[in-house]
């Protein structure tokens, strides 16, 4: 598939992702996909989490944890299989009600027109330091 194919089908993930919606989600990445968010323990969601049901865990921790203010995709970079996509996330940890504000770039790779792996590059210790 061509990059812009794969930027389409991201685009698309990103938003089910954001919607919490694990079917759609399901639909557009393979069976195996591997998610890699690192951080340090402080981060509920931060670890590997590859297959549907730590993926489902996943998305519980994130939702029980997190208040999302904004989380805007700014650039889609890539070249066919790999598309790197950079942004900006304000947010507030639920536990303590302190506000953060990161930009990120998360890297991910497509085949066959299915996400197979998304890693996080963002400062985790600024959003560690508000848990």
């Amino acid at each position: 598939m061509s990059a812009t194919d794969n930027k389409r089908i991201l685009r698309k993930w990103l938003k089910a992702l954001q919607a919490g919606d694990m079917e759609t989600l399901l639909a557009l990445q393979s069976k195996d996909c591997v998610w890699l968010l690192p951080g340090s323990k402080k981060l509920p969601w931060a670890g590997r989490w590859k297959g549907v049901q730590r993926q489902k865990t996943y998305l519980k921790r994130i939702a029980g944890a997190v208040d999302f203010g904004k989380q805007e995709f700014k650039e889609f970079i890539g070249e066919g299989a790999r598309i790197v996509v950079t942004g900006q996330e304000i947010a507030r940890s639920k536990p303590k009600g302190k506000r953060w504000n990161v930009t990120f770039a998360w890297a991910f790779t497509l085949k066959r027109g299915k996400v197979v792996a998304w890693e996080a590059f963002e400062n985790t210790e600024i959003i560690a330091a508000c848990y």
